[in-house]
């Protein structure tokens, strides 16, 4: 990625209602690929290079005002997805995996991270013998409530440049991408079935 003189300008279609081209890092690049080679379309990138970015700094803010919770974003995860999930606030390692946003192979470093922390435990699972269950303690329900409490009065900081209509719309956009993403078959989940 090269480096731009302060004040330079991508060239983005608007839409008839912009009164101004948008412009953002993403514009660029994909200014710099339509000069660097013509014969790629990388309209695409416009929406996936705009979602990791976004990703990668709602990553970075969510640290910081996780952080004095003594959280981070996994902790944070594995505790409200027990909150959520209602009484007696509790799953099994490989639910708790896909109710999350965490990876599976993070799942027991962080398990064991938040009962260290006091925010968990672990229970025998009464359907599995070899099983177990992680429940929320009262603890770590009441650092839950309180970080989703921050966590989303954050997020609709970052949203307050944007109208309501437009955060549904974008809200529906996005669920329909994700929808199509992950219902896709790639080559690592052919390979899971095998």
């Amino acid at each position: 990625m090269s480096r731009h003189p302060r004040g330079r300008k991508a060239t983005v279609r608007q839409s008839p209602r912009e009164a101004e081209p948008v412009t953002d890092s993403i514009s660029i690049l994909l200014d710099e690929w339509r000069r660097a080679r013509p014969d790629l379309d990388p309209a695409p990138f416009a929406i996936f290079g705009r979602i990791w970015r976004l990703s990668a700094n709602l990553s970075n803010e969510s640290a910081g005002w996780l952080a004095p919770l003594g959280l981070n974003f996994e902790s944070f995860s594995l505790i409200v997805t027990l909150r959520r999930s209602g009484p007696p606030y509790e799953l099994n390692p490989t639910a708790l995996y896909r109710e999350s946003l965490i990876s599976s192979g993070a799942i027991t470093n962080r398990i064991d991270r938040v009962e260290a922390l006091g925010l968990v435990k672990r229970l025998p699972d009464p359907e599995d013998r070899r099983g177990t269950i992680v429940r929320l303690t009262p603890k770590g329900r009441k650092l839950a409530d309180k970080a989703i409490e921050v966590h989303c009065r954050q997020l609709a900081d970052c949203l307050s440049a944007t109208t309501a209509a437009d955060q549904a719309r974008l809200a529906a956009l996005l669920a329909n991408l994700l929808r199509s993403v992950e219902g896709r078959e790639t080559p690592s989940r052919t390979r899971q079935k095998l």
